[in-house]
């Protein structure tokens, strides 16, 4: 699996319109073939914030799809990159998974914890 993690600074004034074109663009992320996990983050700081964008993706091909050929460029909605000051994408590999091993498939809910009962 790979890690790819969007960071961005934006001011204070632009912070509110941009994390609403992210929240936007969550769901179309979602849709994905490939997405494993998604996590919109911010850090709040007088005068600016920053703004984290935490994506799991499942393998190299699912992660290209999305992103196209320059896996350094931010996908974003258009007019979100016009409102940060910096924007940084990295990758990591994932070390929790053996990439050998196929993935699980997810699991329904026992009864327990379609009742929210905690153990």
């Amino acid at each position: 699996m790979i890690v790819r993690v969007l960071t961005a600074r934006v001011e204070g004034r632009n912070a509110g319109r941009f994390e609403d074109l992210l929240r936007a663009q969550l769901p179309l992320m979602r849709e994905h073939d490939g997405l494993v996990y998604v996590k919109l983050a911010r850090q709040v700081h007088p005068g600016y914030e920053d703004v984290l964008l935490f994506e799991e993706w499942r393998d190299a091909r699912a992660l290209y799809a999305w992103s196209g050929p320059t896996l350094e460029r931010p996908r974003l909605l258009p007019g979100a990159e016009e409102l940060v000051e910096d924007v940084r994408v990295t990758h990591y590999e994932a070390l929790d998974v053996d990439p050998d091993q196929p993935l699980a498939p997810p699991t329904s809910p026992g009864p327990a914890e379609e009742r929210g009962a905690v153990g």
